[in-house]
């Protein structure tokens, strides 16, 4: 066995291109309550630390420290997320990402899982049975979508690439009746306006399910008007819980944040599965910190899974 291998502890690496706080609250609580080794990776540390991967060894080197990722949780990370957040250029952003997913295929337990991106899950979870809006990804919606008498417009994820909220006006999601001009260069989702009695958020940690239900009244309310957002933490349906075990189990995710609408005879219907679902916000406007201590422990779980059959094969191997 390698020196380097040999020194090196066993941990928890947590790698988000946005330097949100959801993966302090994660880190403070793996450290301080079960003394579990953690590599934090902000967007200060993608732009500035001495990091080295030994992939023949599976050692990590951050600034001198080496580890084995046991677990490696990654948030935010996609190259234009890299580009605004970690002021890197294309081509570090493009060799940050492939590092990242070199990280990932390395370690023993990785999250959020497999899905990624968001369109593609409308399609596969009807194929599943779930109830979706139609939907179309374009760059010239002039027409809306036939049949629809309103359509709501969005940009998935501008915020990662526009910091700045001055400059988020052109991509707010907005309800309208005809998309009055075509979008040239940037494509838009445009998906058909489904009636609802209201929103849930529903997180989905390895099985467990925390879930939130919103309301709002303009779509862009989030990121207009905060204050004017309701948050509820409330048990999950089961009609909801039922299509996200259903859709989290064939897509292979431990971690995602379900966004689902509720009609007025309970039917659910999906929206969005993110990989990368922020919590804060929404345990800040809830008052009620239900996401953050499960996502520690789903952590917590995977690393004592890992670390323990890791040692076993260690010594098999070393006998």
């Amino acid at each position: 066995m390698a020196i380097s291998e040999c020194d090196a502890r066993r941990a928890v690496v947590l790698v988000d291109g946005a330097g949100a706080d959801e993966f302090r609250a994660v880190r403070d609580a793996l450290t301080d309550a079960w003394n579990i080794p953690v590599v934090l990776l902000g967007p200060a540390e993608l732009a500035g630390s001495a990091v080295c991967w030994d992939a023949e060894a599976g050692v990590l080197s951050v600034d001198g420290g080496r580890v084995r990722p046991a677990v490696v949780w990654t948030r935010h990370c996609a190259p234009g997320t890299l580009v605004a957040r970690a002021s890197l250029t294309a081509t570090g952003a493009d060799a940050w990402s492939g590092l990242v997913t070199a990280l990932t295929a390395a370690a023993d337990a990785a999250l959020p899982g497999p899905a990624r991106g968001h369109h593609p899950h409308l399609a596969q979870a009807r194929r599943l049975g779930v109830r979706v809006p139609r939907t179309l990804v374009t760059t010239g919606p002039a027409d809306g979508l036939p049949g629809s008498p309103r359509t709501v417009v969005k940009h998935p994820d501008f915020r990662l690439t526009e910091p700045d909220p001055r400059c988020w006006a052109p991509y707010l999601p907005v309800i309208t009746e005809k998309v009055a001009a075509a979008t040239p260069g940037r494509p838009v989702v445009v998906q058909e306006y489904i009636e609802h009695d209201h929103e849930l958020r529903v997180y989905h940690l390895d099985g467990t399910l925390c879930a939130f239900r919103v309301a709002k009244h303009d779509p862009a309310a989030m990121w207009t008007d905060p204050a004017g957002v309701e948050v509820t933490p409330v048990v999950c349906p089961p009609a909801a819980a039922s299509v996200v075990r259903r859709l989290a189990s064939g897509w292979g995710l431990r971690y995602a944040a379900f966004d689902l609408l509720v009609t007025r005879t309970s039917e659910v219907v999906f929206l969005e599965a993110n990989p990368d679902g922020d919590w804060l916000w929404f345990e800040r406007r809830a008052r009620w910190h239900g996401v953050s201590l499960p996502a520690a422990v789903m952590v917590r779980e995977l690393f004592a899974r890992t670390t323990s059959t890791g040692d076993h094969a260690d010594e098999r191997a070393d006998t």
